[in-house]
């Protein structure tokens, strides 16, 4: 397991002094240094989390996103059984859980269990850009995705305006007569 924090440090519960000077410097944050503790703990409770690499951990309005290194997302993500116990661990009900990397992965784990069919940045005639995300199926199912909550988080840890479309309009509700 990698962390933002020394391994011992996570294991004691206790910052060294590199450590502490790097969360005075705003290198790493509170939260980053509470999941560190938490996820070590939650390691012999979840065996899955012993591969891992946690990146950076981020609070936004309550909810708490993960990122994780190359091919760690799918690992947890992959595993229910393992997401509900992490959740548990973290004692709190909505994880979002993604990867570092290039744009278009860290989107398509945020939008989880949504598929990601394609991810088009537009540019507009003002000069400013905005990013087109075409999402297979049709928005009216129950996919258990805040769109709008994702749309915040990926604006604040990846600064992309996201337009999410969807592949099929949504069912039309017929009168009946």
């Amino acid at each position: 397991m990698k962390l933002p924090i020394c391994l011992a440090d996570a294991r004691i519960g206790v910052l060294c002094p590199r450590c502490e000077a790097r969360l005075e410097k705003g290198e790493i944050t509170s939260v980053d240094v509470e999941v560190s503790y938490i996820l070590v703990k939650a390691a012999k409770d979840i065996p899955v989390l012993e591969d891992i690499t946690l990146v950076r951990a981020r609070e936004m309005e309550g909810d708490l996103v993960l990122v994780l290194g190359s091919g760690d997302a799918r690992k947890i993500l992959s595993d229910n059984n393992a997401l509900r116990k992490l959740k548990e661990h973290l004692n709190n009900e909505r994880i979002w859980v993604t990867e570092e990397g290039d744009d278009r992965r860290f989107v398509e784990y945020l939008l989880h269990p949504l598929r990601v069919l394609t991810l088009n940045t537009v540019w507009l005639p003002d000069g400013s850009k905005t990013t087109r995300v075409l999402v297979a199926g049709r928005p009216d199912r129950n996919s258990g995705v805040s769109l709008g909550k994702a749309k915040k988080i990926i604006k604040a840890l990846r600064g992309l305006d996201l337009e999410i479309q969807f592949e099929r309009p949504p069912i039309k509700k017929r009168a009946f007569s």
